[in-house]
């Protein structure tokens, strides 16, 4: 009988709920993982550790890889704008060339001289030889079409008969 506590606070239900309590709180729980694998590496102070080169890893790589890659890009980018400038001037120049070569075509060849007896429109015209019939022939571009006038002494080429100049003799 005197064993109890002092007061009396003591009784056999409330020392019940306090074990049953401890039941339910205490649970299994895994052990954490370590946070490192191995022994902790100290870190080198002095002379020696500012002359330390540091490691080089695949990122240093990967970056020069990339300017590498971006280097042969604007390498292709030039390239492509040359070839597009290129293709604008190309059809220019290719029509400057035909043109030129069926001028020299023209004034290569034989020529005839003849009148001019009456202008059509401004792109062709009646002439004659002084050898043979009436023609009626293309006027070509080069040709100074302010001093035509009819009666006036022409060349022309023999084979596609064009009027090629117009002299006064």
């Amino acid at each position: 009988m005197g064993q109890g506590t002092p007061g009396g606070l003591n009784r056999g239900l409330g020392g019940d709920r306090k074990n049953e309590g401890d039941k339910k709180e205490k649970k299994f729980e895994p052990a954490a993982p370590p946070a490192r694998v191995g022994r902790k590496q100290r870190k080198q102070k002095g002379p020696e550790a500012a002359a330390r080169l540091p490691t080089v890893t695949p990122i240093t790589k990967r970056k020069l890889r990339l300017l590498k890659l971006e280097r042969i890009k604007d390498y292709l980018l030039m390239e492509e704008e040359f070839v597009t400038n290129q293709e604008r001037l190309k059809p220019q120049e290719e029509k400057t060339e035909e043109d030129r070569s069926k001028v020299d075509d023209l004034r290569g060849s034989p020529m005839s001289v003849g009148n001019l007896e009456e202008l059509i429109d401004e792109n062709h015209a009646i002439v004659s030889s002084s050898v043979g019939p009436e023609y009626y022939v293309g006027i070509l571009s080069f040709v100074d079409k302010d001093q035509l006038e009819p009666g006036c002494a022409i060349l022309m080429h023999n084979k596609v008969r064009f009027l090629l100049d117009c002299f006064f003799g």
